[in-house]
Protein backbone atom coordinates (compact mmCIF):
# COMPACT_ATOMS: atom_id res chain seq x y z
CA UNK A 1 0.00 0.00 0.00
CA UNK A 2 1.41 3.39 -0.94
CA UNK A 3 2.31 6.11 1.57
CA UNK A 4 -0.23 8.74 2.59
CA UNK A 5 1.18 12.24 1.99
CA UNK A 6 -1.18 13.56 4.70
CA UNK A 7 0.08 11.10 7.31
CA UNK A 8 0.70 12.68 10.74
CA UNK A 9 4.34 11.64 10.50
CA UNK A 10 6.76 11.90 7.61
CA UNK A 11 8.96 9.06 6.38
CA UNK A 12 11.15 10.36 3.55
CA UNK A 13 13.44 8.41 1.28
CA UNK A 14 15.84 10.88 -0.31
CA UNK A 15 18.05 10.56 -3.34
CA UNK A 16 15.60 8.40 -5.28
CA UNK A 17 16.83 8.05 -8.86
CA UNK A 18 14.86 5.21 -10.49
CA UNK A 19 11.20 4.23 -10.84
CA UNK A 20 12.05 0.82 -9.39
CA UNK A 21 13.28 2.29 -6.10
CA UNK A 22 10.36 4.71 -6.06
CA UNK A 23 7.97 1.76 -6.29
CA UNK A 24 9.70 -0.01 -3.40
CA UNK A 25 9.51 3.09 -1.22
CA UNK A 26 5.88 3.73 -2.07
CA UNK A 27 4.81 0.16 -1.45
CA UNK A 28 6.57 0.22 1.92
CA UNK A 29 4.66 3.36 2.93
CA UNK A 30 7.03 6.28 2.34
CA UNK A 31 5.22 9.59 2.45
CA UNK A 32 7.87 11.76 0.78
CA UNK A 33 10.47 11.00 -1.87
CA UNK A 34 13.42 13.34 -2.37
CA UNK A 35 14.73 14.28 -5.81
CA UNK A 36 18.27 15.66 -5.66
CA UNK A 37 18.53 18.49 -8.19
CA UNK A 38 22.21 19.21 -7.48
CA UNK A 39 24.48 18.22 -10.38
CA UNK A 40 27.53 17.62 -8.17
CA UNK A 41 25.73 14.95 -6.12
CA UNK A 42 26.00 11.22 -6.91
CA UNK A 43 22.24 11.16 -6.33
CA UNK A 44 21.48 13.79 -8.96
CA UNK A 45 18.52 13.20 -11.26
CA UNK A 46 18.52 14.88 -14.65
CA UNK A 47 15.37 16.16 -16.30
CA UNK A 48 14.45 12.87 -17.97
CA UNK A 49 14.95 10.85 -14.79
CA UNK A 50 13.00 13.35 -12.72
CA UNK A 51 10.09 13.29 -15.14
CA UNK A 52 10.04 9.50 -15.08
CA UNK A 53 9.80 9.61 -11.29
CA UNK A 54 7.00 12.16 -11.42
CA UNK A 55 5.00 9.77 -13.59
CA UNK A 56 5.46 6.92 -11.09
CA UNK A 57 4.86 8.89 -7.90
CA UNK A 58 2.03 11.19 -8.99
CA UNK A 59 -0.82 11.09 -6.47
CA UNK A 60 0.78 8.41 -4.31
CA UNK A 61 3.21 10.47 -2.21
CA UNK A 62 4.79 13.90 -2.18
CA UNK A 63 7.94 14.82 -4.08
CA UNK A 64 10.48 17.14 -2.49
CA UNK A 65 13.22 18.77 -4.54
CA UNK A 66 16.63 19.02 -2.87
CA UNK A 67 18.59 22.14 -3.87
CA UNK A 68 21.69 24.03 -2.73
CA UNK A 69 21.57 27.84 -2.45
CA UNK A 70 18.73 28.30 -4.95
CA UNK A 71 16.94 31.52 -5.80
CA UNK A 72 13.20 31.78 -5.26
CA UNK A 73 12.71 31.65 -9.03
CA UNK A 74 14.73 28.42 -9.27
CA UNK A 75 12.66 26.88 -6.47
CA UNK A 76 9.41 27.74 -8.21
CA UNK A 77 10.62 26.62 -11.63
CA UNK A 78 11.61 23.21 -10.24
CA UNK A 79 8.32 22.92 -8.36
CA UNK A 80 6.30 23.63 -11.49
CA UNK A 81 8.34 21.31 -13.68
CA UNK A 82 8.39 18.32 -11.33
CA UNK A 83 5.15 18.82 -9.36
CA UNK A 84 7.03 19.30 -6.11
CA UNK A 85 5.16 19.63 -2.82
CA UNK A 86 8.16 21.46 -1.33
CA UNK A 87 11.81 22.27 -1.84
CA UNK A 88 14.48 21.35 0.70
CA UNK A 89 17.20 23.99 0.64
CA UNK A 90 20.80 23.57 1.78
CA UNK A 91 23.69 25.99 1.74
CA UNK A 92 23.75 29.75 2.14
CA UNK A 93 20.25 31.13 1.66
CA UNK A 94 18.45 34.07 3.22
CA UNK A 95 15.43 33.44 5.44
CA UNK A 96 13.21 35.56 3.21
CA UNK A 97 13.54 32.91 0.50
CA UNK A 98 10.59 31.25 2.23
CA UNK A 99 8.45 34.33 1.57
CA UNK A 100 9.70 34.95 -1.96
CA UNK A 101 9.16 31.39 -3.21
CA UNK A 102 5.64 30.27 -4.00
CA UNK A 103 6.52 26.63 -3.22
CA UNK A 104 6.84 25.71 0.47
CA UNK A 105 10.43 25.70 1.71
CA UNK A 106 12.02 23.21 4.12
CA UNK A 107 15.27 24.55 5.56
CA UNK A 108 18.05 21.98 5.94
CA UNK A 109 20.55 22.83 8.65
CA UNK A 110 23.74 21.17 9.80
CA UNK A 111 23.74 21.00 13.58
CA UNK A 112 26.87 20.23 15.55
CA UNK A 113 25.56 21.33 18.92
CA UNK A 114 22.35 22.67 20.40
CA UNK A 115 23.15 26.37 20.42
CA UNK A 116 23.84 26.30 16.68
CA UNK A 117 20.26 25.24 16.06
CA UNK A 118 18.90 28.25 17.90
CA UNK A 119 21.00 30.65 15.90
CA UNK A 120 18.86 29.84 12.87
CA UNK A 121 16.59 32.79 12.17
CA UNK A 122 14.06 31.00 10.00
CA UNK A 123 10.52 31.79 11.04
CA UNK A 124 8.97 29.50 13.68
CA UNK A 125 6.53 27.73 11.36
CA UNK A 126 9.27 26.64 8.97
CA UNK A 127 10.01 22.93 9.06
CA UNK A 128 13.71 22.24 9.63
CA UNK A 129 15.53 19.19 8.32
CA UNK A 130 18.29 18.56 10.85
CA UNK A 131 21.42 16.89 9.51
CA UNK A 132 24.91 16.38 10.88
CA UNK A 133 27.64 18.87 10.13
CA UNK A 134 29.76 17.41 7.30
CA UNK A 135 33.42 16.63 7.84
CA UNK A 136 36.03 19.01 6.47
CA UNK A 137 36.64 16.98 3.29
CA UNK A 138 32.96 16.66 2.36
CA UNK A 139 31.99 18.77 -0.64
CA UNK A 140 28.23 18.48 -0.16
CA UNK A 141 26.15 19.60 2.85
CA UNK A 142 24.00 16.47 3.06
CA UNK A 143 23.92 12.76 2.27
CA UNK A 144 27.22 12.14 4.03
CA UNK A 145 26.03 9.33 6.33
CA UNK A 146 27.29 11.13 9.44
CA UNK A 147 25.04 10.73 12.49
CA UNK A 148 23.43 13.86 13.84
CA UNK A 149 23.92 15.08 17.42
CA UNK A 150 20.70 13.60 18.79
CA UNK A 151 20.83 15.65 22.01
CA UNK A 152 20.86 18.85 19.95
CA UNK A 153 18.19 17.54 17.61
CA UNK A 154 15.93 16.51 20.49
CA UNK A 155 16.28 19.93 22.10
CA UNK A 156 15.26 21.55 18.85
CA UNK A 157 12.36 19.14 18.26
CA UNK A 158 10.82 20.18 21.56
CA UNK A 159 10.32 23.68 20.18
CA UNK A 160 9.58 23.38 16.47
CA UNK A 161 8.83 20.97 13.64
CA UNK A 162 11.85 18.85 12.77
CA UNK A 163 12.66 16.15 10.27
CA UNK A 164 15.61 14.12 11.50
CA UNK A 165 18.31 13.10 9.01
CA UNK A 166 21.96 12.12 9.24
CA UNK A 167 23.15 8.54 8.92
CA UNK A 168 19.79 6.89 9.53
CA UNK A 169 19.47 3.21 8.59
CA UNK A 170 16.92 0.44 9.11
CA UNK A 171 18.92 -0.62 12.16
CA UNK A 172 19.09 2.70 14.00
CA UNK A 173 16.01 4.67 12.96
CA UNK A 174 13.75 3.33 15.72
CA UNK A 175 16.21 4.29 18.44
CA UNK A 176 16.70 7.72 16.86
CA UNK A 177 12.95 8.34 16.77
CA UNK A 178 12.62 7.33 20.41
CA UNK A 179 15.43 9.67 21.47
CA UNK A 180 14.64 12.71 19.33
CA UNK A 181 10.87 12.38 18.81
CA UNK A 182 10.92 14.28 15.53
CA UNK A 183 8.00 14.99 13.23
CA UNK A 184 9.62 12.94 10.51
CA UNK A 185 12.75 11.09 9.40
CA UNK A 186 14.84 11.16 6.24
CA UNK A 187 17.40 8.67 4.95
CA UNK A 188 19.58 8.47 1.87
CA UNK A 189 23.17 7.18 2.11
CA UNK A 190 22.21 4.67 4.83
CA UNK A 191 20.02 2.89 2.29
CA UNK A 192 22.70 2.47 -0.37
CA UNK A 193 25.20 -0.11 -1.53
CA UNK A 194 27.23 2.66 -3.20
CA UNK A 195 26.74 6.43 -3.47
CA UNK A 196 23.56 6.95 -5.48
CA UNK A 197 22.61 3.26 -5.63
CA UNK A 198 19.71 2.41 -3.33
CA UNK A 199 19.26 -1.13 -2.00
CA UNK A 200 15.56 -2.08 -2.35
CA UNK A 201 15.65 -4.24 0.78
CA UNK A 202 17.16 -1.45 2.88
CA UNK A 203 14.65 1.07 1.55
CA UNK A 204 11.69 -1.14 2.45
CA UNK A 205 13.17 -2.03 5.83
CA UNK A 206 13.84 1.61 6.72
CA UNK A 207 10.33 2.75 5.89
CA UNK A 208 8.81 -0.15 7.79
CA UNK A 209 11.02 0.35 10.85
CA UNK A 210 10.32 4.08 10.94
CA UNK A 211 6.57 3.65 10.68
CA UNK A 212 6.62 0.97 13.38
CA UNK A 213 8.65 3.22 15.68
CA UNK A 214 6.29 6.16 15.25
CA UNK A 215 3.33 3.85 15.89
CA UNK A 216 4.98 2.57 19.07
CA UNK A 217 5.41 6.11 20.42
CA UNK A 218 1.73 6.72 19.86
CA UNK A 219 0.77 3.43 21.47
CA UNK A 220 2.72 4.35 24.61
CA UNK A 221 0.96 7.66 24.95
CA UNK A 222 3.46 9.93 23.19
CA UNK A 223 1.46 12.39 21.07
CA UNK A 224 1.87 11.96 17.34
CA UNK A 225 3.66 14.73 15.56
CA UNK A 226 1.61 17.36 13.83
CA UNK A 227 1.08 17.00 10.11
CA UNK A 228 3.91 18.45 8.09
CA UNK A 229 2.14 20.00 5.17
CA UNK A 230 5.24 21.69 3.80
Amino acid sequence: MGGDPHSPVIVKVCGVRTPEIAEVALEAGASWLGLVLVADSPRYVDDAAARALVAVVRGRADLVGVMVAPSAAQCDQAADRYRLAAVQVHGTVAPWLAWEAAVPVIRAINVGEATAAYREVWWPDCTLLVDAAPSAHEALPGGTGIRVDEVAAAALARHRRVILAGGLTPGNVAEAIARVRPDGVDASSGLETAPGTKDPARVAAFVGAAREAFASLSAFGVPAAAGLAP
